[in-house]
């Protein structure tokens, strides 16, 4: 299905350049999308020209054919196109040549965001800057941690210098980790996007894009903002691509993330699957219980459906699940437990017998004496499961080995009260 969106895209090599290193592109893809590409080449004995039409042609053919999850096709194109730049281009021992790239991807009223460099993309809504990529600059970082003002980073000597590339480094360093907003851009009717290379965004802020892009068609947007750059100098090279989209206004989906419960059985999935989808399993297989049968034909049905759900954002992957039942678990207190518990086996337990004493007339304890006397405790066995076991009784102390009576303290107190007691009457009466 084609898109209702409008394009129009130029390009000029300003004022100081005598060859043009930027490339750009505006195609469908087929699923039925639109994508518009903006890449300015750069550095590397002169050869940004060849780095920016390789990495037109790659990101071209890795977006236009293929299906998947638009996010992770974008960051996969850029992720190759700065793989095979910098195996074709940089291990030569002829400089590195490398380019910078920004992707818009509009489908269905959304724009997909992905960029590496300083080339820029804007959201523009009635006169207003809605959202842009965020240039990977050396002077923005500088600007983010606050040692710079804007206003001076445009006037640094660092602000041409770029921390991120297609290419421009040794094949053998790490791969480039292209730039993403981290969400889609919303398009409603009469929303424009304008793709620019530095040429423009340096020489024109943010406000006088967003005002340019409201007035007029979008083929007069777009030549003004070359016009208006080469007036201020043209010191780069100049790409711009202006879109406006002509679609309805984007509406959220309300989309509810499944949640299995557990125990259910694989009938009930493949019966709610029918219910929602109707067309997407077949009804006249056998049952569950023949092998070879519905189970092993539907599960990789299952297993695709759920990666593409999980590729959507449709499945939370159990993360949901878990922070649910967390919550419960602690507003609610530990839950009753209604399921049957199974009793475990229970050995008895074995009584210790007394520490042995030493009687008058016996040296030592008798190991033999003492095994003849003591009942024997027979086999260990374990208690049935369901059956009660004895309570346990703790053995009675020994008795006194002296045969002694044991007063307690506070009798001899009371006694000792007593005694002195007399003592203090006879006394009085004695005097």
């Amino acid at each position: 299905m084609s898109q209702p969106l409008t394009t129009s895209a130029t390009t000029h090599p300003g004022l100081l350049h005598p060859k043009n290193e930027d490339s750009h592109s505006v195609f469908p893809t087929a699923e039925g999308g639109v994508v518009l590409l903006v890449c300015d080449g750069m550095g590397g004995m002169g050869r940004g020209d060849e780095a920016s039409r390789l990495a037109v042609d790659l990101i071209t053919t890795e977006l236009k054919t293929g299906a998947g999850f638009p996010p992770d096709r974008l960051r996969v194109a850029l992720r190759r196109t700065d793989d095979e730049i910098r195996r074709q281009l940089c291990d030569t021992g002829e400089g590195h040549p490398g380019s910078t790239a920004v992707i818009v991807y509009v489908l269905d009223g959304a724009g997909h965001v992905a960029w590496v460099g300083d080339s820029r993309a804007y959201h523009v809504r009635r006169g207003t800057v809605i959202e842009r990529t965020r240039d990977h600059k050396l002077v923005e970082e500088l600007v983010d941690s606050g040692q710079l003002t804007p206003q001076q980073a445009r006037a640094s000597a660092l602000a041409h210098v770029v921390t991120r590339a297609l290419g421009g480094r040794s094949p053998r360093e790490a791969t480039v980790k292209p730039g993403s907003p981290g969400h889609v851009w919303k398009l409603f009717g009469g929303d424009r996007v304008v793709v620019v290379s530095d040429g423009v965004c340096d020489l024109v802020d943010d406000d006088e894009i967003a005002r340019i892009t409201s007035e007029g068609t979008i083929e007069a947007v777009r030549d003004r903002l070359v016009e208006l750059s080469l007036e201020r100098g043209g010191h780069d090279n100049i790409t711009c691509i202006v879109a406006e989209w002509g679609g309805p206004d984007w509406i959220e989906e309300e989309v509810a993330t499944p949640v299995m419960r557990p125990g259910r059985e694989l009938d009930d999935l493949l019966q709610d699957e029918r219910t929602l989808h109707p067309d997407s399993l077949p009804h006249d297989e056998p049952s569950t219980t023949d092998p070879g049968g519905e189970v092993t034909a539907r599960l990789p049905l299952l297993d695709s459906q759920r990666d593409a759900s999980v590729r959507r954002g449709d499945v939370d992957d159990g993360r949901v699940t878990e922070e649910i039942a967390h919550d419960a678990a602690s507003d609610q207190g530990p839950a009753p437990r209604t399921e049957p518990v199974e009793r475990l086996p229970v050995a008895p337990l074995q009584r210790t017998p007394p520490p042995a004493t030493r009687e008058p007339g016996r040296s030592a304890p008798d190991p033999q004496a003492d095994a003849a006397t003591e009942p024997s405790a027979g086999p260990r066995t374990a208690t049935p499961p369901g059956t009660r076991s004895r309570p346990y009784t703790p053995p009675a102390p020994p008795p006194d080995p002296g045969g002694t009576m044991r007063f307690d303290w506070r009798f001899l107190v009371v006694v000792g009260l007593g005694l002195g007691l007399v003592v203090a009457i006879l006394g009085y009466f004695t005097r």
